[in-house]
């Protein structure tokens, strides 16, 4: 089991809560070089044990095309117990209800994916998904 870390790249930062979840808070515009760094946590975390990824997207603004390519390309789902996103607005919600239905029709397997406004709403849905996990 990974023990508690935190990672900073630009305008970002993400730390790893055990037992099993990485948190990401997005500011401001993501790059294809913030892509290619949260791809390379999600691998790291991911090659050690399952995760929740919780992402607060309250303060992100932007999402480069090729960022968004690049992680929707190249991230693996066996990776994920489930991702939760915190705060997002319209657009956002669309770009990962989109990456997840593509990923789908391409055969992969699919995670639970949920939007949520708070850090507590997140905390309650990863207990729930753990009994879930459980049966």
């Amino acid at each position: 089991m990974p023990q508690p870390r935190e990672w900073t790249f630009g305008m970002h930062r993400a730390w790893f809560e055990p037992p099993d979840v990485l948190w990401m808070r997005i500011r401001g515009e993501t790059s294809l070089e913030d892509a290619v760094t949260i791809l390379e946590l999600y691998r790291e975390v991911g090659r050690q044990q399952r995760f929740f990824l919780v992402t607060d997207l309250s303060e992100a603004t932007s999402v480069d095309l090729k960022a968004r390519d690049h992680v929707s390309w190249n991230f693996q789902t066996e990776w994920f117990h489930g991702a939760i996103y915190i705060g997002a607005g319209l657009m956002q919600r669309a770009v990962a209800t989109s990456m997840s239905f593509f990923h789908s029709l391409t055969g992969q397997a699919t995670r639970p994916q949920h939007f949520v406004s708070t850090e507590n709403e997140a905390r309650v849905l990863i207990a729930e998904e753990r009994s879930l996990l459980d049966r």
